[in-house]
Parts: C-alpha cells; structure tokens; sequence
C-alpha cells in the first residue's frame, strides 16, 4: 500500500473501490456520529510496526476514507474528523493505541463496531484503562440549546450511565456524586486528579461519551450497538420539546437533589460544570 507522508503522520488513500457504503452523513440527517476505540497491541504476540501495518491494510478493506496513521503523535491534519485515524493515545501507556472513525451516519458506527473490534481481538486486548467513546453531534448549528442536563437524566433513567464500571482516572459517572453513601466518598469522587467524566460536552452541539469500557469491552459488540442506539435515541429525544414524561424525571431528580447536604450539592454542581453539562448561560 502506497502513501504519502505528512509529518510524522502516514496517509493512505482510501480505498475507492471499496464494496460497502460510505456511510457519510447526508444533508438532510438530523445528527452526524463517531466514535474512538482504545485497545493495547499485545506485543507479546505480534511485533508492534507490523501490527499497525495489518491494522491498516484491514481498515483498507471496509471504508473508503482516507487512512492517517501515526505511531509519534496526533495527526493534525485539515481534514482528519473525515479519515480513519490510528494513534497513540496519550491516556494510554506503551503499545496504547486509539483507531477513530470518521464522521459517520448511525449505520456507519455500527458498521466499524462490527468491523473493527475483530481486529482488537485479534491483535490486542482490552483492560481497564481502554474504552470505547462516542460522539454525538447534530449537523446543522441553528443556534438552538441543547439541553445536555435532560440528556443525561434520560440516560440515567435507562441506566446506561452505569452499565460498565467505573474506570478511575479514565470514566466516572457523575451521577455517583448523588448516590455515594457519604461526604467522604462523594468529595474523593469529585476531587480526584485527573478525573474523566463519563459525559462531555465538546461544544454546544456535540457530546462525548465515554461510560462505555474496561476489561475485554470489545468482546461484546452487540452490547455496544445495543447502547450506542439507545444513546443516540436519548439525544435525539432532547432535540424536541419538553415532554411530561421528561417533566416528571427532572421533577423527580431535584427532590433528590433537594434532600442532599450542601456539600454534595456543591460538588455535584461543580462535576457538571466541568463536564459541560450545566450550561450556567442556560440554566
């Protein structure tokens, strides 16, 4: 495989022959998604240069982007939110890498997840430290709010927040702020250096999410899928009007709020605003 050089980054040039669809967003599509597979290359099996070369040569073969591969550093190029990317990641330690997928359609991610966590199994493995984030974001920026709070509470309610575990230092919920049995376990769980929540927002019309991971996260696809469309259905629901089913949940939520200490609440608070989802302009 050809390609040419950018940096420290390769570039191959997608594969224009390619059998499946592009799965590039059409205009008329209300939402626009990605997401990022984090993984170690089990170098005790297979030689970690070449592992990345028949990672690339198989990405080669089921998308038609353009494939960015970098073993030093980031790639920065333009236009790389429309490439296949494969990266280390710096939340990782050696032999740590990320394959991120471009902007996509719904179909799109599912087709990588299906695609692409074979490969994991086949050449690396999954601890812990890894995950598997997603982002959401709508394509046209109208100037409307999102009301990422609503997001979460319906996440909440359905319980995706919590399906994997907590990852210390990689993904905390912080819903366990409200549920934490003490003062203590509610401050260790909001101060906790270099604490990476489970929700983001990115920006007024994008979130991240990172609940999903831990240990072999990738030998279970299906389960992925299954939650990825749950989440992508709870962020469409919060892009129409108030419904009282979602009136009742927020009513719901702030008598718990309500019945906690003043500490919690203020520690609460401050995770949600820096996880983005308290939009103090908005609220």
């Amino acid at each position: 495989m050809n390609y040419t050089i950018e940096g420290t980054t390769k570039r191959y040039k997608g594969n224009s022959s390619c059998s499946y669809p592009t799965f590039i967003p059409q205009k008329n599509d209300l939402c626009q998604y990605g997401c990022e597979f984090e993984f170690y290359i089990n170098t005790e099996r297979h030689n970690y240069t070449e592992t990345i070369e028949a990672l690339t040569e198989a990405l080669y073969h089921f998308s038609h982007a353009d494939i960015l591969v970098d073993e030093i550093s980031i790639p920065n190029a333009t236009d790389k939110n429309r490439c296949i990317q494969i990266k280390p990641d710096i939340s990782l330690q050696d032999h740590g890498v990320e394959i991120s997928v471009p902007i996509s359609s719904k179909e799109g991610i599912i087709h990588f997840i299906e695609m692409i966590t074979p490969m994991i199994d086949k050449y690396g493995y999954t601890n812990e430290e890894t995950g598997f984030h997603i982002h959401i974001s709508t394509i046209k920026n109208n100037g409307s709010h999102i009301d990422f709070y609503r997001f979460m509470l319906l996440c909440d309610n359905k319980n995706l927040l919590t399906s994997w575990k907590p990852r210390e230092g990689y993904s905390q919920n912080v819903m366990d702020i409200l549920s934490s049995h003490d003062k203590k376990e509610a401050r260790v769980i909001k101060t906790k250096k270099g604490t990476i929540w489970n929700l983001e927002r990115i920006d007024s019309h994008h979130i991240e999410i990172k609940s999903i991971g831990g240990v072999n996260y990738h030998k279970e696809p299906q389960r992925i899928i299954k939650e990825f469309e749950a989440y992508t259905t709870n962020f469409i629901e919060t892009l129409g009007e108030m419904t009282e089913v979602h009136k009742q949940l927020l009513l719901k939520h702030k008598k718990r709020v309500n019945a906690l200490s003043e500490e919690t609440k203020s520690n609460f608070a401050a995770a949600l605003s820096e996880a983005g989802i308290l939009d103090t302009k908005n609220s």
